[in-house]
């Protein structure tokens, strides 16, 4: 008896509460700031809260960081804090603006609130690099911007003559400007973070219109794009993906992330040649990303070179970081294929071992099992895919057992 199953093969751009955390957590924090001459009471008001919610998550921060303990992830700190933020609801509870000798101080009060339900969830999410490095621009550009903003107040308290006072004056106009640049990227970061795609791209766009050249938010937005094509099956958002990632290119020449993304896309529409070119490039740029010889190994598959990408996914193995996992699977896919069961069942294995909660593996284990007629095994990796509710993992559960039951 011959049975062909069907086995998954993890592709890129890709729960359980936990006993101790049950209830959300409620934070009150407040933040201030004192607006200087120059200064619009939007932007004042906008630093305030942004002060607040600073130090909001500083206790979102140990909060998740206690949780992440007791169900042993393995997260780093900068992974903490990214968590925190994803998943941090924020609700103004009361703002009010005083006058300060010749200014006005601006005041917020916020309640946050971090729900341990979303925990896990997202910390799947924040394992990308890209996304710890996202996080890293935005509070470096507001550091940058609160830094920026008090030597400008000095300068303009020292002025001299009308002319020195505008030119400071148009310079603390500009900072303000990319202030909110950098608050609506936030803003989009956090919508691609809980896959909202369209207001994700809505956000990048506001940020773009204040800041023309910032490649990051170009960049980001590529992928919202990107992603709501998958979505979609839309043509014309795979298009504006890669006019987005062009223009990362052409304001950062060595951008990994415009190469690598203008990869991803060529694969996604079958154009592997061009895909590689890519790729390579991306890797030329930053041999150190593992995602990069993951999506290649994929490219590579599909083009049936298979030496090039088991080459690829034994680079990432042997790194044994957070793509390990994918590596492996992936390899043992290319093992089913050639019918080298062992093999594949060994890789999958692995797999497993380093991510027992993706329905993937088991799937794909399984799938190895029926082909060996190990149908015992088998039945029970698809019955664990499918209890974890993996459509195909059910549907594959369905065939072998109608398969069996009709020998």
């Amino acid at each position: 008896m011959r049975h062909i199953f069907t086995i998954m093969i993890a592709a890129l751009f890709l729960f359980y509460p936990s006993h101790g955390f049950t209830a959300v957590k409620e934070i009150v924090s407040e933040g201030a700031y004192n607006m200087g001459d120059g200064e619009t009471p939007s932007v004042a008001e906008s630093r305030a809260l942004l002060n607040a919610k600073r130090v909001a998550l500083e206790q979102a921060g140990t909060y998740v960081e206690s949780y992440t303990k007791v169900e042993n992830m393995q997260v780093t700190k900068d992974e903490i804090q990214v968590l925190a933020s994803g998943i941090m609801e924020v609700e103004i509870l009361d703002k009010k603006r005083t006058i300060v000798g010749d200014g006005f101080r601006f005041w917020v009060k916020i309640k946050a609130k971090v729900n341990p339900d979303k925990i896990q969830e997202m910390a799947k999410r924040v394992k990308e690099k890209s996304v710890v490095e996202d996080y890293k621009t935005i509070q470096e550009a507001y550091d940058k911007s609160q830094k920026e903003i008090g030597e400008l107040k000095k300068q303009l308290a020292k002025a001299k003559g009308e002319k020195e006072k505008k030119q400071v004056e148009a310079k603390i106009t500009d900072d303000e400007r990319l202030f909110e640049a950098n608050k609506w990227f936030e803003k989009g970061y956090s919508h691609t973070l809980n896959t909202e795609m369209d207001s994700a791209i809505e956000a990048y766009t506001s940020a773009i219109s204040l800041n023309p050249d910032y490649a990051e938010a170009y960049n980001n937005r590529g992928i919202s794009y990107y992603l709501r094509g998958i979505f979609t099956s839309e043509q014309s958002q795979f298009e504006q993906a890669m006019k987005d990632f062009s223009k990362v290119i052409a304001r950062k020449p060595e951008s990994y992330s415009g190469y690598f993304a203008q990869g991803v896309i060529f694969a996604y529409k079958e154009e592997y040649d061009k895909a590689i070119k890519e790729l390579n490039k991306a890797i030329a740029l930053n041999p150190d990303e593992d995602i990069a010889y993951v999506q290649r190994g994929l490219v590579y598959s599909k083009i049936k070179q298979f030496g090039n990408a088991v080459a690829d996914y034994n680079k990432v193995i042997v790194k044994g970081g957070p793509f390990s996992a994918i590596a492996y699977s992936n390899r043992g896919g290319i093992s089913l294929a050639s019918k080298q069961y062992e093999r594949a069942i060994e890789d999958y294995n692995k797999a497993i071992e380093l991510r027992p909660k993706n329905t993937l593996f088991y799937n794909n284990r399984g799938a190895t099992y029926a082909n060996k007629g190990q149908y015992d095994r088998a039945i029970s990796d698809f019955q664990k895919a499918c209890d974890m509710v993996n459509k195909l993992g059910c549907k594959n559960l369905q065939n072998l057992q109608r398969a069996l039951k009709n020998r």
